[in-house]
């Protein structure tokens, strides 16, 4: 089992759900909304200065599933190349 994380702006929310979608079928994620951070591109804080705000897909899948989940995200990340994209995974165990 694989744990994925995808952090990304909130502009591109709808577009990373139907990739996600179209890449594995019924694909399960919990999201977490109005996340506030500073990475490699401008802060993100939701206020009047750095309005903008990301959120956090958390994704538990099979190997072959998080395959296809970082080859979909690297799609995206070509096609927004300036909206800091990230995926992360690591795997784990389920009880």
């Amino acid at each position: 089992m694989t744990r994925i994380e995808i952090i990304a702006n909130n502009s591109v929310e709808e577009d990373v759900v139907q990739s996600l979608d179209g890449a594995v079928d019924g694909l399960k994620f919990s999201k977490i909304n109005n996340v506030h951070g500073i990475g490699r591109s401008y802060p993100k804080m939701g206020s009047n200065i750095w309005p903008e705000e990301n959120f956090i897909l958390l994704i538990y899948c099979d190997d072959r599933e998080a395959g296809l989940v970082k080859n979909a995200v690297r799609a995206l990340k070509r096609k927004f190349p300036e909206e800091g994209i990230k995926f992360f995974s690591m795997k784990c165990g389920a009880d």
